[in-house]
């Protein structure tokens, strides 16, 4: 996982980093450097992406009914 610190005003971005709490103190670092410890606006926290973000609802659905099958069907032949 990978987060960053992006500052719209300046239109910069912090390298990657591995927590929340690292991003945020790059975060206050910039702020205090280039802001006079002021925020500014368009300020954020760039989250990494979740890993079925592109899959539409719909396909996840038909994929969670099929796996779900397989274990009763699994279970079934098994008991």
């Amino acid at each position: 996982m990978s987060y960053r610190y992006r500052c719209g005003q300046c239109r910069t971005t912090s390298p990657a980093m591995a927590t929340r709490d690292g991003a945020e103190h790059q975060g206050q670092r910039h702020r205090n450097a280039f802001h006079g410890g002021h925020i500014p606006d368009d300020e954020m926290i760039l989250e990494p992406e979740s890993l079925l973000s592109g899959v539409p609802r719909n396909q996840l659905l038909f994929v969670v009914c099929v796996l779900a099958a397989l274990v009763v069907a699994t279970l079934v032949k098994v008991l």
